[in-house]
């Protein structure tokens, strides 16, 4: 993990692009409905039905891979927003060590006045 690098606004681009998949993903569910009508492609056989189920199933999975980006872009937000809360804090304690260095004091020489 040492090769993690993270920059301004990275965190929250990912995010909106999760979820703006989660949309997209999320809007082409509706596989049993294209497949409603094999069953009147093959009357008197399973062909239908098992086309219905596997339409039902495929649509299932795409609403759970939807949920499961919805998720992760709401969590990688939060992320994103803890991230900046604690650079704020760093930030502000990095301002606090400064303010409390001394000012530097001249060199003082060695040599004595003749």
């Amino acid at each position: 993990m040492s090769d993690l690098d993270i920059r301004e606004g990275d965190l929250e681009r990912f995010s909106n692009a999760m979820s703006g998949l989660s949309s997209t993903v999320g809007g082409r569910e509706n596989v049993a409905y294209a497949l409603y009508n094999v069953s009147s492609a093959m009357p008197g056989g399973s062909s239908g039905s098992q086309a219905q189920y596997a339409g039902e199933h495929i649509d299932d999975q795409i609403l759970a891979l939807s949920k499961s980006l919805t998720s992760l872009a709401d969590d990688v937000q939060s992320c994103a927003t803890q991230f900046q809360a604690t650079e704020d804090i760093n930030q502000q304690s990095m301002n606090q060590v400064l303010a409390d260095v001394p000012e530097p004091c001249p060199p003082v020489s060695s040599k004595k006045d003749k």
